[in-house]
Parts: C-alpha cells; structure tokens; sequence
C-alpha cells in the first residue's frame, strides 16, 4: 500500500469514526430533549439506539453524574466545532514539470488550484526532466499526471494492446 493510499484509507476512516461519534451525541441529546429536564442517565442510556459506541456511553453517564446531562448540546457544538477545524487544515501539494518554470507560470498555476482547493494550500515547485514535457500535480491523496511521459506510456499500451 502506498502513502498516498493509507492517507486515503485513513481519512476514510476518520470521516466514519467521528460521523459515529457526532450521530451517537446527537442521539443522546435528541433521546435527553425528548424525556425532559429530569431524566436520569439510566433513562438516556436506555433510550439510546444500540449502536451508539461505548465513548458516547460513557460521556453520558459521566454528565449525568456531574449532573451536566443539560450540557450535552454545548458539548456537540463543541465537537462539531473540532471537526470544522480539522478540515480547515494546510493542504499540502507538489507540481512537478519537466522544466523549471517562471515566476508568473508558477502563480497562474498557484491561483488555479487555490481556487479549485482553498486558500490553505500550499504548494512546492520541482523539476524532473524525465517527465519531457507537462506537469504531475499531486495536491493531498490526488495525483493529476498530465506529463508526456505517462502519456506516451498510455499509448504504447494501447498499440500493444489493441
């Protein structure tokens, strides 16, 4: 498995545990709107569906003890808040060319991207002459490889192939 195909499988798995986690609090603050102010965590708990995780559980329980349970919708935009953050984060990327490219080649390319990526991106220029001529832009776990080199690959393919 390559880097770029463990970021991807980590981010999927990220994106699935924290959507569980922010449905699982959801649940318990729509299970605490629905009994009223006096509930008790058993009755939470119990009102809960059976595939909210033990995490959730847990914090349930925990504010209900603190007697809290009222904070859960404080805790959720909190939470809520975390994971916009997260994907506020810097964005890496590269482009890669066959020939080193001028100060306005570079910032036409920087301005397309940022607009089709965000303002966090960053991006690294390098050369490598192998590629002959076009570019390889790679932006987070997405490659783009527009280089002659992969081009004139694909069609020795086809000939061979077809």
């Amino acid at each position: 498995m390559s880097t770029g195909e463990a970021q991807v499988a980590a981010r999927a798995l990220y994106d699935v545990v924290t959507r569980g986690m922010l449905k699982g609090l959801r649940d318990a603050d729509t299970a605490r709107a629905a009994l009223g102010d006096s509930a008790s965590a058993a009755q939470v708990l119990a009102a809960l569906p059976a595939g909210v995780a033990p995490e959730v559980r847990n914090l349930v329980a925990s504010l209900a003890q603190s007697e809290a349970l009222d904070q859960l919708p404080a805790v959720i935009r909190s939470f809520e808040g975390l994971l916009g953050g997260a994907t506020q984060r810097v964005l890496e990327g590269e482009v890669t060319s066959a020939v080193a490219l001028d100060g306005a080649q570079q910032a036409r390319i920087l301005a397309d991207l940022m607009q089709r990526y965000g303002d966090q991106l960053v991006v690294q220029f390098s050369v490598d002459e192998s590629l002959i001529g076009g570019l390889i832009v790679r932006i987070g776990d997405r490659v783009l490889d527009n280089s002659l080199r992969t081009r004139l690959a694909a069609l020795q393919r086809n000939m061979i192939v077809g």
